[in-house]
């Protein structure tokens, strides 16, 4: 075989350089990932996955009729994975970690074809260290995979507006339509795509509207079922004034954070006179879906944070834009300022509790203490508390699953539902009869141990675990 030799030679090395500088971004990703994968416990969505998790599939199809069709993708797609690997907590959210990974390298890229190749590794390594990223790259829910087909359908869309050719609109159309099915808020980014479509090549509008449309039929089913199961959004509030800063904060990691990203995407943005094709994507990518979510919420409260985690690559975007057009050490410390500004945000996630319920540590006080015999109730049934719960004991198993739940009717798999059905208040009485001691598993201070005292069972021990309180009542 001929040895390249030199100008040849070189050009092999540089690409080999490039590919080489590409693939930093979604290591160091996939290392701040894995850093305390499995140190939080597992919170009630993550639950609720495992509880779905949990049923053969011809039964999880029948679940999604009642409840949680939006997350039906999402629990197909991890079904394998938890019946090959298990419901640990690194098994079920490993995946969650490669997702962003995959995001990371996909910024990485639009920003090297948008703008520059520094723009493109600086871009992607603020996608690495933001807070968020780690957070719902450590959760056992659809939105790193929501994160990480935004970036995809993102990048068909850029290949084919500077492209001849099918291929590009059917990969764009193809990525719009697994986005819609894994999180249906997730197609507002179809209206910065617009924005971005408009400013770079007109001719093609027509091309990319027939693209959406069509790949938005497929989620037409999830919105039929998910119009029926609009219940589950009735602990969502209507968003107040704070809602577009407390937004930037949690997007960026900080308050001091979001006064770093501001003056680095203004230095972007006042050079070029937003004449440039990655400013006109990034910008209503990162603004629009939320303004719109907000307003929505007017009409109908849907506006949670977390549900727009796919607007991160946006931002990062824009960060690393603004990095690239400072000199070196200027762009050292503002990379460095972003990610150690989020250093507390990025410890508290990794936190037992840094999920938001400490299921773990009620498991553990309940596997430690409970007796043969020994009854649960997941909130106090008395109090006719409408979210109970249950679905706490298919995050940890060994500890839940030998009480007597005095409260079900039928379980959540015989029933198609995430949480099971209820027995009335004479037929929990009298199972309540049956047992000498009972476990009241108390989220949010919900419960009302005062009615358990009046059947004839006295408090014995409180203990706390994070947001949950674990009672037990003797007779």
């Amino acid at each position: 075989m001929t040895q390249l030799t030199g100008a040849p030679k070189r050009i092999v090395e540089r690409a080999r350089h490039v590919r080489a500088l590409s693939l930093i971004p979604p290591v160091v990703t996939l290392i701040v990932g894995l850093i305390g994968i499995d140190s939080a416990s597992f919170w009630r969505d993550e639950a609720a996955t495992l509880d779905a998790e949990a049923r053969p599939i011809p039964a999880l199809f029948r679940m999604l009729t009642q409840v949680d069709a939006v997350h039906g993708a999402y629990y197909l797609l991890m079904w394998p994975v938890v019946h090959v690997f298990g419901g640990g907590e690194f098994a079920v959210r490993f995946p969650s970690v490669l997702a962003m990974a995959g995001a990371a390298y996909g910024v990485g890229v639009l920003g090297a074809r948008l703008h520059s190749r520094t723009a493109g590794l600086l871009a992607g390594l603020v996608f690495a260290v933001l807070p968020q990223v780690s957070r719902y790259g450590d959760e056992a829910r659809s939105y790193a995979f929501v994160v990480a087909v935004a970036v995809l359908a993102t990048y068909f869309l850029v290949r084919a507006l500077a492209e001849p050719g099918r291929r590009w609109w059917v990969g764009y159309g193809g990525s719009v339509a697994a986005l819609g099915l894994l999180n249906l808020f997730a197609l507002l980014v179809l209206f910065g795509h617009a924005v971005f479509v408009l400013y770079q090549d007109r001719p093609k509008v027509r091309a990319w509207l027939v693209a959406s449309v069509f790949a938005c039929v497929p989620s037409l089913p999830v919105i039929v079922f998910a119009i029926r199961q609009q219940d589950q959004l009735s602990w969502v509030g209507r968003p107040d004034a704070n809602a577009a800063g407390d937004l930037a904060t949690w997007l960026v990691g900080s308050v001091l954070s979001v006064g770093v990203a501001s003056v680095l995407i203004g230095l972007f943005i006042g050079k070029r006179k937003c004449e440039h094709g990655l400013a006109w994507l990034a910008v209503p990518w990162l603004v629009l879906p939320p303004i719109l979510l907000i307003l929505g919420s007017e009409l109908k409260p849907v506006y949670v944070q977390r549900y727009l985690a796919f607007c991160l690559p946006a931002l990062a975007l824009l960060v690393g834009a603004g990095l690239a057009t400072v000199t070196m050490a200027p762009r050292v410390i503002g990379l460095l300022l972003i990610a150690v500004l989020g250093v507390p945000t990025q410890n508290a996630i990794r936190q037992v509790g840094g999920h938001g319920d400490d299921i773990r540590e009620a498991a553990t006080i309940v596997a430690q203490q409970a007796q043969p015999g020994d009854g649960v109730l997941f909130n106090c049934p008395f109090c006719h508390y409408p979210d109970m719960p249950r679905e706490f004991e298919f995050a940890y198993p060994q500890a839940f699953a030998p009480l007597i739940d005095v409260t079900v009717a039928d379980s959540p798999g015989a029933s198609n539902t995430l949480r099971g059905t209820e027995l009335d208040t004479s037929a929990i009485d009298a199972r309540l009869a049956k047992v000498r001691r009972v476990w009241v598993i108390d989220v949010d201070g919900n419960a009302e141990p005062t009615a358990l005292r009046g059947r004839g069972l006295h408090l014995a021990s409180v203990r706390q675990a994070g947001n949950i309180t674990v009672e037990s009542f003797t007779r």
